[in-house]
């Protein structure tokens, strides 16, 4: 496994074998990254990796620009793999690594007021799945916690098998048995009458792009 672009491109990245991880390919990363680049400026930009595994997309966000990402993952031994890439890249500096449930570190922004310079510019949402009945759930809380800036973008990954119901969501892409849902706490006038237009009445613009 390897960053795909920007700065560390090329830079090779430590795995774990589990049962419980599913860490995104090279050609999926490519992809949404390059998806991604249209839609914000990763400039110094703030990133949350949820699910975090051993942090490729995480780490190719730094790559890429990103000035800070706060990186949550559940397994120490996932989590120890995460550091030792991050050490590895030298960006150690640009992490803050949580050893925690997606849901405990959620609870604990619930109780904290952020402005705007402190919430997150892209949120990354890729639980294994085994858990990807909670992707809906996760996605509602993120947005219902006012975590994401204001022109900010949430990217979900899941099994196409399940597709949960995704509020705000304006563009999919297909690879295989895997969809990236990109979803956008704020559209702008000129989306929300795209979605108009596409969806009458339901106010979310799905764009379906198939990769097989």
């Amino acid at each position: 496994m390897r960053i795909t672009g920007g700065i560390l491109r090329s830079r090779k990245l430590l795995t774990i074998k589990s049962d419980r991880l599913r860490p995104a390919t090279d050609r999926l990363r490519e992809s949404m990254f390059d998806i991604l680049a249209n839609l914000i400026d990763f400039h110094e930009a703030k990133a949350l990796d949820l699910y975090a595994g051993t942090g490729s997309v995480g780490l190719e966000t730094i790559s890429r620009g990103a000035g800070h990402v706060v990186f949550v993952e559940a397994n120490p031994e996932v989590a120890d793999v995460l550091r030792e890439n991050a050490r590895s890249l030298a960006v150690e500096d640009k992490c803050t690594i949580r050893v925690m449930k997606v849901e405990k570190y959620l609870n604990i922004c619930a109780k904290e007021i952020l402005s705007e310079k402190e919430k997150f510019d892209v949120v990354y949402i890729d639980p294994p799945y085994a858990l990807n009945d909670t992707t809906h759930e996760i996605v509602n809380r993120v947005l219902s916690q006012g975590i994401v800036t204001k022109t900010g973008i949430i990217c979900a990954e899941h099994s196409k098998e399940y597709s949960p119901p995704l509020s705000h969501l304006f563009r999919q892409k297909i690879f295989g048995s895997t969809i990236l849902s990109f979803i956008k706490p704020v559209q702008c006038r000129k989306e929300e009458r795209s979605a108009n237009d596409v969806n009458k009445g339901n106010g979310s613009l799905e764009q379906y792009e198939r990769h097989e």
